[in-house]
C-alpha cells in the first residue's frame, strides 16, 4: 500500500483493509451445485475462488457461448466485525450467504485486476446512466461481442434502483477464477460450531474467525489459536531445519 493511501485511512473504522468471499449453498441454481460448507471446502483444497456466472445489469441477454468470458467472482469489501450483517436472512432476497469463506487483503485482490461492482443509478426517472450502459451492450453486440474495449467495462456494471439495490454489498469483482496461495489468505470464516476444519487450520497457523465477533474477540482468539499452534508443534518437538548461514528453509 502506498503510504499516501495508507495514511487517507489510518482510524478508519468505515474502510476495510480487507475484502471477503463468503460461500453459499447453490444446489438449487446448478445442476453440479454443492452446500455452502462443500463450496467452501473446494475452494480451500483448489486454491480458487470460481467464476460460474456473470452478475451484470445485461446477465440475461448474453449469448450462451459468451457468458463464461464475462462470469466473475464476487467479494465484499465490508469490516470484519460487520460480517454478520451479509450472512442474516434478508426477505426477498434470493442470495443467502453462510458463515463459511475467506478473506483477502486489498492489495491481493487488486492485483489481481479486482473491481470495486460500478452501480447504475436508476431511481426514479433518472436513466440517463443506464441508457449509456445499454449503449455500450448494444455497440459490443452489434459488433458480435468480438474483442474491443467498450466491453471490458460490461461485467462490472450493477443495477441500481427501487426493486434491486445492494450498494451497501461494498461489492469487487474479478473476472475470471480467482487463484490463490495459502500465503494470500489473511484468516477464514467458520461458524462458531465448526470443528473439524477449525482444528486444521489452527495447526497450519492460519487464523479463524467468525461472524459477529469484535476485534476484541478477534484479536483474542488469534492469540489462543496462535498458542494452540505452538502447543501443538512443540508437542511434535518439531523445529526449522536451517541450513548454512542459520537461514531457515521456506
Amino acid at each position: 500500500m502506498n503510504k499516501a493511501k495508507e495514511k487517507a485511512i489510518e482510524d478508519r473504522k468505515d474502510i476495510s483493509r480487507f475484502v471477503v468471499h463468503l460461500t453459499r449453498d447453490d444446489r438449487k441454481d446448478f445442476d453440479d451445485g454443492r452446500t455452502a460448507l462443500e463450496n467452501f471446502e473446494g475452494i480451500i483444497e483448489n486454491r480458487k475462488v470460481l467464476a460460474l456466472k456473470p452478475h451484470c445489469i445485461h446477465a440475461n441477454k448474453i449469448p450462451d457461448k459468451l457468458r463464461a468470458s464475462y462470469s466473475v467472482c464476487c467479494l465484499s469489501e465490508i469490516p470484519l466485525t460487520e460480517l454478520h450483517l451479509l450472512t442474516k436472512y434478508i426477505p426477498g432476497r434470493k442470495i443467502r450467504l453462510s458463515d463459511y469463506g475467506i478473506v483477502f487483503s486489498r492489495e491481493f485482490i487488486i492485483s489481481k485486476g479486482a473491481q470495486p461492482a460500478i452501480y447504475i443509478n436508476s431511481y426514479g426517472e433518472n436513466n440517463l446512466l443506464r441508457e449509456a450502459a445499454d449503449t455500450i451492450y448494444n455497440i459490443a453486440e452489434k459488433g458480435n461481442f468480438r474483442q474491443g474495449k467498450l466491453r471490458r467495462i460490461l461485467p462490472y456494471l450493477n443495477a441500481m434502483h427501487e426493486r434491486y439495490d445492494f450498494t451497501w454489498e461494498r461489492e469487487w469483482r474479478i473476472k475470471g477464477d480467482l487463484v490463490f496461495t495459502p500465503k494470500d489468505i489473511v484468516c477464514v470464516i467458520l461458524p462458531e460450531q465448526e470443528n473439524k476444519w477449525r482444528k486444521k487450520f489452527t495447526l497450519r497457523g492460519i487464523p479463524i474467525i467468525s461472524p459477529g465477533w469484535s476485534y476484541e474477540k478477534i484479536i483474542a482468539e488469534f492469540s489462543n489459536q496462535a498458542r494452540s499452534a505452538r502447543r501443538y508443534w512443540v508437542s511434535k518437538k518439531i523445529r526449522p531445519r536451517r541450513k548454512k548461514g542459520n537461514e531457515i528453509k521456506k
